[in-house]
């Protein structure tokens, strides 16, 4: 595999401050947007909590659905629905690749 390209961007960043999340469901995983003004559609985007919550899991890596906003995963495996903490700021770290990005993964 040869990798082409380079980033041209990487910055960190908060967000969140003000939201209120959805609860997660009892033994599920689902996205829930935020708001995240400057992410791009093509963005790498790296999250982070800043406490923890009993039960209530994420995926560390987000997706950007459309420009200035996220999705982020969310998973409760206990037996009860779980609230994320509303209005903390996360922290958050994007990578913006240079385009065209590598396709073929195999040369």
């Amino acid at each position: 595999m040869s990798l082409l390209g380079n980033l041209i961007h990487g910055k960190a960043f908060k967000f969140g401050e003000g939201k209120t999340w959805a609860s997660v469901a009892t033994i599920t995983t689902a996205e829930q947007s935020v708001s995240a003004p400057g992410v791009e559609v093509g963005d790498i985007v790296i999250v982070t909590k800043p406490t923890h919550q009993a039960g209530l899991d994420y995926v560390a890596t987000a997706r950007v659905d459309s420009n200035n906003s996220l999705k982020i995963k969310f998973s409760n495996p206990t037996v009860e629905g779980i609230t994320p903490t509303a209005g903390e700021a996360w922290s958050g770290l994007v990578f913006r690749p240079e385009l065209p990005l590598l396709t073929d993964v195999n040369n």
